[in-house]
C-alpha cells in the first residue's frame, strides 16, 4: 500500500499505515479468533462482555445497566438490547435496586455464572495464542505503548464512537 502511495504521490508522508492499518487488521483477526470461543456457547462478544464484567463485579455479581453501559462503552439503547437478549437466554436477571426503591440492578444467574466460568478460561488461553508470535518482553512493551496511544486518545477524543464492534448480540 504504502509503495502504491509513493510510486503515485512521492511526497505523501504514508507512516501512519504500518500502526493504523495494521491495528485495524489485528482487530479484526482478534474478533475473529474471539467469536469462535463465544460461539461454540451461543454467545457474541458484545454478550461475553456484560457477563464478564457482572463476574468481575464479585458476589452478588449484579451492576446497574447505567455502570454497564458506562463501563462497556456502550450506549443505552445497545445496552438495552443486549440485556434483554441474555435475560431471554436465562443468563442475566434484572433485581430491585435496595438501595432505589425505582431502580433495578442486573445479576449474573447460576447458569450466566457458570457460563462465564467455563468460557473465562477458553478465552483466555485463546487470547495467549494470539499473543504467541512476541515474547513475553514484547508483548508487555506493546500494551505499554498501546495504553500510552490510548490515553491520549482518550484524553482528546474521548470514549472511542460505536461502531462495528458494537453489534448488539448476545
Amino acid at each position: 500500500m504504502r509503495a502504491e502511495w509513493a510510486r503515485e504521490w512521492p511526497g505523501l508522508d504514508t507512516s501512519p499505515i504500518d500502526v493504523v492499518a495494521r491495528t485495524g487488521r489485528l482487530a479484526r483477526y482478534f474478533d475473529q479468533a474471539t467469536d469462535r470461543v463465544f460461539s461454540a456457547y451461543g454467545l457474541r462478544r458484545e454478550g461475553w462482555d456484560v457477563l464478564a464484567s457482572l463476574r468481575r463485579a464479585g458476589p452478588p455479581y449484579r451492576a446497574s445497566p447505567t455502570a454497564l453501559y458506562h463501563r462497556l462503552m456502550r450506549t443505552s439503547g445497545a445496552m438495552t438490547n443486549r440485556l434483554h437478549r441474555l435475560e431471554r437466554a436465562g443468563l442475566i436477571v434484572r433485581v430491585p435496586d435496595p438501595s432505589d426503591a425505582r431502580g433495578l440492578l442486573v445479576e449474573l444467574t447460576e447458569d450466566g455464572h457458570r457460563l462465564v466460568e467455563q468460557i473465562a478460561p477458553q478465552h483466555l488461553a485463546n487470547e495467549r495464542a494470539l499473543l504467541d508470535p512476541l515474547t513475553p518482553a514484547e508483548q508487555s512493551t506493546l500494551a505499554g505503548l498501546l495504553a500510552k496511544l490510548l490515553t491520549a486518545l482518550e484524553a482528546s477524543e474521548g470514549a472511542p464512537p460505536h461502531g462495528p464492534r458494537g453489534r448488539g448480540q448476545t
